[in-house]
Order: structure tokens, then sequence, then C-alpha cells
């Protein structure tokens, strides 16, 4: 499983990803590993997060990247239509005989067939400037879903979006979310062993910097920074006597 991030702030958008996969039934014994990569850039202004089947999402990545890169595609709209087009043909290609789209209950008591699950999270720029967030998914063909309310989470996301519910602000910056969507990622791994290994996060500015990868050693420094403050939050429910 996975647990993808992304918010959009007043000068930014910041996306971020955990890194483990888990190979196997969930209800049964599983593996893992937490050497996944799951942000991409694909344009100069537009990144994507993906769960779901790794392998068959990275060779996805590769041809959308080739062919954005190729025509020279940036703003988000036509980096997401270029992704869609290419993962919906690859779909068809090599999964001729599995319906793109099925009834819900059927998969879910494993009556029929189903595609590899394979989800996106896409955030970027507009070439007019404005900042969006599209979801793409499988289950639903990869039909674009337009995240208009600040945030975007997919996976183990239940944890995700109690706290994002309670502590997302839009006006706050790329630095301040940075913070918040590593929070996230990491509250979420403490109580979910499907979600975790170092933390990813790729930042985005409209202005010519674009997209930019963040060092590990600073996702590093953020999480410290963030346990500090979650350290600070719990001493303030216990009342401590005053020393004389």
């Amino acid at each position: 499983m996975s647990l993808l991030v992304a918010l959009k702030g007043k000068n930014g958008l910041v996306m971020a990803a955990d890194s483990r996969g888990t190979f196997g039934d969930p209800r049964g014994v599983t593996a893992q590993n937490d050497n996944q990569k799951k942000a991409h850039i694909l344009a100069s202004h537009v990144a994507v997060l993906t769960a779901g089947s790794a392998e068959v999402g990275a060779l996805v990545l590769d041809i959308a990247k080739a062919r954005t890169a190729s025509s020279e595609i940036d703003g988000v709209t036509p980096v997401l239509e270029t992704l869609r087009s290419t993962v919906r043909e690859k779909y068809n290609e090599w999964f001729p005989t599995v319906p793109p789209i099925l009834p819900i209950p059927l998969i879910q008591t494993g009556q029929v067939a189903v595609r590899p699950e394979l989800v996106f999270l896409i955030g970027g720029y507009e070439l007019d400037g404005t900042p969006r967030l599209f979801g793409l998914g499988n289950l639903f063909d990869f039909s674009p879903m337009l995240h208009d309310y600040g945030f975007a989470v997919q996976g183990v996301a239940q944890y995700a979006l109690y706290l994002l519910n309670r502590l997302y602000e839009a006006d706050r910056t790329i630095q301040e979310l940075t913070s918040l969507a590593v929070y996230t990622i990491t509250e979420t791994a403490s109580q979910d062993g499907k979600v975790g290994g170092p933390v990813s996060v790729v930042t985005i500015d409209p202005g010519r910097t674009g997209c930019q990868v963040m060092d590990p050693e600073e996702v590093q420094k953020v999480y410290e920074e963030n346990n500090l403050r979650s350290r600070a939050l719990r001493d303030s429910f216990y009342k401590r006597e005053a020393v004389s």
C-alpha cells in the first residue's frame, strides 16, 4: 500500500509520498520493501505521485515522460491528458479481455478478473499560472478527478484525511506545507504498517524554478522538527508542578 499527499499553498504545491511497497494479500502474510519511487517530475511545472502496481506504473510513467519530453509539453492539463491517454492505451493493449470498468461489489468479492490497481495524483500549474490537483485511477478507467478543495490524498487515507481536515490551511507557504505533508505521512506510518519508509517530497512553484526534488537530508530535518512539535503537544496535556 501507499500514502500520497498533495497540498496547495499560497506560493506553490507540495507533493509527498512514502516509499513502502507491500506484496501479497493484506489479509494474510505479506512482504514489503521501502525502496519504491513514487514521486516523479513529468514537466517543468508538473509532478505526479503513484500508488498501486509499482512495476506497471513505472513503465507507464517512463512512456509518458518520453512523450511529454519529445513534445515539450508543460502545463498540468496537457500533461494530465498525455498521461491519461498513455495509461489507457497501454492498459487496453496489455489487458484486452478485462473491461476497464466493473461493478465494485464484484471486484470486492473477487468474482471478476480486474486490471492491476494503479492510481496517480498529478499536481502542477497551468500555462496561465493556475494551480491544480488531479487524480486518476484504474477503477474508473482513469477518469480525471479535480481536487478543488486544496489537498488530495490516495492510498491509506483515513488518518491523513483526519489530520488534513484539522490542520490544513490554504494560505500557508511551501515550507509550512512541507512540514504538514511529511507529518501526515509519518503519523499514518506510526499507526498502519502498510505505510512507511523514507518520505519523498517534490515542491512546485509557478515561476522559473518549477518542480524541485527535496534533498533526503532536508526531509529528515523536517521529520525531526515535527517530532519536537509532537512532543510539545503531548507535554502540553500534562500539568507539571512548579519547582520550588
